[in-house]
């Protein structure tokens, strides 16, 4: 979701001072853009990148501690070199090229030492998932600040160009640096993610919720975690993760059947206040009518006040088929009786 339209949905379904779940949260686009213009921001994702991603935009990292972060790294990756264990697992990981082909060896050494500091050292602190975030970023790209050879900065498509060593402490060090320098306005409110499965029971902390606001995975969409494959793998997945995890995702099992949702939308009258809203921005395909469909499901706990769609056939694809085969945007919106 563009940080534009993410802005829009929040300002109109919620007022300054109101508590906003994404339990969707993904890169954290919509907990963000309620932080910054003055809403409690809380997300919610069954993974790692997900919460790592977005607690490093909703919550403000101490300088020093995170130099203190850094210099470690530093000196794990100047340790010993990485076990057999690390080596064989990479070695394991081959979408799109084997991955130590994106990566100079030298470097390539240092990210998997990278990658084992943060899974020994994860921690639930600002800091951490600061640093972290930043380090999923130079991963892989075509611009200067990336690790890795050229690719793509979304998806790491095979890359091309010379092996040039590129240090990650050197690396990190500038776009932490970059992060760090931006100063949120007054009006910034910290917010907060938790890894959890929408599917089951939230945490406690997520309740008197005033809106919930999210985009779940639309119904013929392309599969996020193999768009984002490295950056799964760097987050502690290894090969047989590729094949078990997903099982558990949404976007696999609601193609079995949507009623997957029942269980969401009883979270959501749990936890929403009455006369909250649940704001869902939807994916039409010719395969699913998502927003009909759901608003079925959804009649017993809530008021429909509004659905309706927006074409996207006009949209750039950017080169690259993103949208799946997504024809249109649906927004459903329900009210809490």
């Amino acid at each position: 979701m563009k940080p534009a339209l993410a802005h829009h949905l929040v300002a109109v379904f919620s007022s300054p001072g109101d508590v906003v779940v994404d339990p969707f949260s993904g890169s954290g686009t919509i907990p963000f853009e309620a932080c910054l213009i003055g809403r409690k921001g809380y997300g919610m994702d069954i993974a790692l990148l997900g919460v790592t991603l977005t607690n490093a935009k909703v919550t403000r990292a101490d300088p020093d501690k995170v130099a203190l972060l850094l210099n470690n790294l530093a000196g794990w990756i100047k340790g010993m070199p990485p076990s057999e264990e690390t080596r064989n697992s990479a070695a394991s990981i081959k979408f799109n090229g084997p991955l130590h082909e994106y990566f100079h060896p030298d470097t390539f050494d240092e990210v998997l030492r990278a990658r084992e500091f943060f899974a020994e050292h994860q921690e639930d602190s600002p800091e951490w998932y600061l640093v972290m975030a930043c380090m999923l970023h130079i991963l892989h790209g075509n611009r200067p600040y990336a690790l890795s050879r050229n690719s793509h900065p979304i998806t790491p498509y095979a890359p091309t160009g010379e092996f040039v060593y590129k240090s990650v402490v050197e690396k990190l060090t500038q776009k932490v640096g970059k992060s760090l320098a931006v100063t949120p306005p007054p009006e910034f409110v910290s917010g907060k993610c938790f890894q959890a499965d929408i599917c089951k029971s939230w945490p406690d902390e997520l309740r008197e919720i005033d809106s919930i606001i999210t985009s779940p995975p639309f119904f013929d969409s392309t599969r996020f975690y193999m768009t984002n494959w490295m950056r799964y793998w760097f987050c502690g997945w290894d090969r047989t993760d590729f094949d078990t995890e997903p099982e558990n995702f949404v976007e696999v099992t609601q193609k079995r059947s949507l009623t997957i949702y029942n269980a969401v939308f009883q979270q959501f009258e749990d936890r929403l206040k009455t006369g909250g809203l649940a704001v869902l921005h939807l994916g039409l395909s010719h395969k699913c009518d998502m927003a009909k469909e759901l608003a079925e499901l959804a009649k017993g706990r809530f008021t429909l006040l509004d659905a309706y769609t927006e074409s996207v056939q006009h949209c750039e694809s950017h080169g690259i088929r993103d949208k799946g085969t997504v024809t249109g945007h649906q927004y459903l919106i329900l009210q809490k009786r």
